[in-house]
């Protein structure tokens, strides 16, 4: 994410690219109601495609698995779309979004934790969309372990009613944040140990990001100067 003349800065790159991540991550109950909601909620992912592309643009090593797992994701968006959001269509678009979004935070990641003098500003929101991003990751994942093993994720509170993926939105991040309000439960036992590895690498993450940030904000403040890519 080096900073290069001709084009828009870090912190606008990573502004859009948070704001589409938002709107995707909980602006999915829009999908409930209706198709024509549904649409404008893909709208939102293509844009979450392009505006990650577009972060990762200038790293050599790290565009192509975006660009490509991006592609991909696209696709396969457009074909469950085409076939109804059933079977292979639709797992192999929760497939596609776990890679997109491992490429997105790899190198989301490096930059908060390996850049040593960075504006404060980018640290923060880079931490914030990969924060995000584990979140969507282990939605995917929780979503393929359903489809693939209906019955491993219930709904305590409507027993009876079909399991939606969007429910595992929600139950993802309220597992990420350790809330446990206990109305989504997992129920097979490789439910229940993905759902554990979610709460330890949230609370893992946050840990440590915070540690980092604290660490380069004092540097940056002991310095006396701005990073080298500021202005």
């Amino acid at each position: 994410m080096r900073r290069r003349g001709g084009g828009p800065g870090r912190p606008v790159r990573l502004g859009a690219f948070l704001g589409f991540v938002v709107l995707v991550q909980f602006g999915y109950p829009v999908t409930l109601h209706g198709p024509v909601w549904a649409v404008l909620y893909l709208v939102a992912y293509v844009g979450v495609v392009l505006s990650g592309i577009l972060l990762v643009r200038e790293e050599r090593d790290r565009i192509a698995p975006a660009a490509v797992t991006g592609a991909v994701l696209l696709g396969c968006g457009t074909r469950t779309g085409a076939t109804g959001g059933h079977g292979p269509a639709l797992m192999s678009m929760f497939a596609a979004a776990a890679a997109f979004q491992t490429a997105l935070m790899y190198s989301l990641l490096r930059f908060v934790y390996r850049r040593s003098r960075t504006r404060e500003l980018d640290l923060v929101l880079a931490a914030v969309c990969a924060y995000l991003l584990l979140g969507g990751f282990f939605t995917t994942v929780f979503a393929l372990l359903e489809s693939a093993s209906p019955g491993s994720f219930v709904d305590s509170v409507h027993p009876g009613d079909r399991f939606a993926w969007q429910q595992l939105v929600y139950y993802s991040f309220v597992t990420l944040a350790t809330l446990g309000y206990g109305d989504v439960l997992p129920v097979s036992a490789w439910a229940r140990t993905l759902s554990a590895a979610e709460g330890v690498a949230g609370t893992l993450f946050l840990s440590t990001v915070v540690a980092r940030l604290v660490g380069a904000f004092t540097g940056l403040h002991r310095m006396g100067t701005p990073p080298p890519d500021a202005g």
